[in-house]
């Protein structure tokens, strides 16, 4: 194994920032490739199509959530199509941070085998940030799926899929139903609407392996009622199945590490949401008088992270020889405040028996902007104390008590096909 100073890109400190120069990262203009305008109009979501790059431009009606994938995927399409069309086979880097005044953060180029071996031994879960459109990253989890099965009993939790819904994934783990009967039973189309075909890869290695399938998400009648009442709303009967130690909570979102990461994750994100002009719907479609404000947008965005986190843990306690490994979304697992720390904590585990992977991430993912239109630097790390800072651990944010970042994530895996 070597050290890797940014073979693929040039590395500076800027502002506490690791960060990457984009210069040679691939990425495509947006010339041509039918980017998307957003508006706001009575209430309701609408995008703007430039068909085919011909100048021509047709309008239509979206959902909130469609609004978010539809942004998201053609984000993606712009950021990596010609940086993974070239790779197709996997290539594997630990990210390294650096806490010192110097703040450099470096890659680690390992090799597959290695990386299995990392993600495997002496954990209690793995969390696989995916893009959930992209096929690359379904089949790289259906590759993990396979080699970390023949190690340990294996759970897999789905993101995709709300937690009312476990009574389906028993059904299809035992053989009782198959992938398109489950893909109906977990009301799939409306409530992910992401593509299932992207997903069945991972269902497929499920299947052949063994592995169990839970349920992680938040039920969308639940996060409704906190995105139009705040958590006062859903009550606190509603809310002990998402968050059984109110008071574990509430520390974990009191320390230096998780503000830095809601003002780097969170905020922009509700400011993404503002400009594409879809605050004024809940997730379940429920129209609003005005902009969702950012109170319960946070509130919501927190028990869906909790949600996950903590039917996870509840799994590894019962499975104490087992490993869980979480099929979730990219933002809540880079930086690591979403979902791996919360698991961690949960558990009452260090931060280094959990491992965060991003798989095939671009400079978007990583940037405080996702709007952005022109390529941005790659960022490793976030910076939240001062270098030589005395800081507790004790909420599980970093693996160390003098750790004063937080790493992107734990590995970057690139490979499977091309994303597009």
């Amino acid at each position: 194994m070597k050290i890797v100073k940014m073979m693929l890109f040039l590395v500076r400190a800027e502002d506490g920032l690791g960060l990457m120069s984009p210069e040679r990262w691939p990425a495509r203009g947006l010339e041509g490739r039918g980017v998307a305008r957003w508006h706001h109009e009575c209430g309701g979501a609408f995008v703007e199509e430039d068909e085919g790059g011909s100048g021509r431009r047709r309008r239509r009606r979206v959902s909130r959530r469609r609004a978010s994938a539809e942004v998201a995927a053609a984000t993606l399409s712009v950021a990596v199509s010609g940086a993974r069309a070239s790779s197709p086979r996997s290539v594997t880097y630990l990210v390294k941070p650096d806490s010192s005044a110097e703040l450099q953060p470096s890659l680690e180029s390992v090799s597959r085998g290695a990386a299995v071996e990392y993600l495997g031994r002496g954990t209690r879960g793995v969390f696989l940030g995916e893009h959930h459109d992209a096929l690359a990253d379904h089949a790289v989890q259906a590759e993990l799926i396979r080699s970390l099965s023949r190690r340990r009993r294996t759970c897999v939790g789905l993101e995709a899929v709300q937690r009312q819904f476990q009574p389906a994934l028993d059904a299809f783990s035992a053989g009782e139903i198959d992938a398109n009967e489950m893909r109906a039973a977990v009301e799939w189309d409306t409530r992910w609407v992401w593509p299932f075909e992207r997903y069945e890869p991972v269902f497929r290695a499920c299947r052949e392996t063994g592995a169990s399938l839970l349920a992680l998400n938040v039920d969308s009648e639940d996060l409704a009622l906190v995105e139009t009442g705040g958590y006062d709303k859903l009550g606190a009967r509603g809310l002990e199945p998402y968050v059984p130690d109110a008071e574990r909570f509430a520390r974990f979102a009191n320390t230096a590490a998780f503000k830095e990461y809601v003002k780097y994750v969170i905020e922009p994100s509700y400011d993404a949401h503002a400009k594409m002009g879809i605050l004024k719907t809940t997730i379940t479609g429920q129209t609003l008088k005005e902009d969702m404000p950012f109170r319960n947008f946070f509130a919501g965005r927190m028990l869906w992270d909790s949600s996950m986190a903590n039917r996870a843990a509840s799994w590894a306690r019962d499975n104490p020889a087992g490993l869980f490994v979480g099929l979730v979304g990219a933002d809540h697992v880079k930086f690591g405040c979403g979902v791996p720390a919360r698991f961690a904590f949960a558990l009452d585990e260090s931060l280094d028996r959990v491992r965060s992977v991003l798989l095939n991430p671009s400079p978007y993912d990583t940037c405080r902007d996702i709007m952005v239109t022109e390529v941005p630097p790659f960022t490793l790390q976030l910076r939240f104390a001062a270098t030589g800072s005395s800081f507790a651990a004790d909420a599980r944010q970093t693996a160390s008590a003098d750790q004063t970042v937080l790493p992107l994530a734990d590995l970057l895996w690139l490979g499977g096909q091309p994303i597009l």
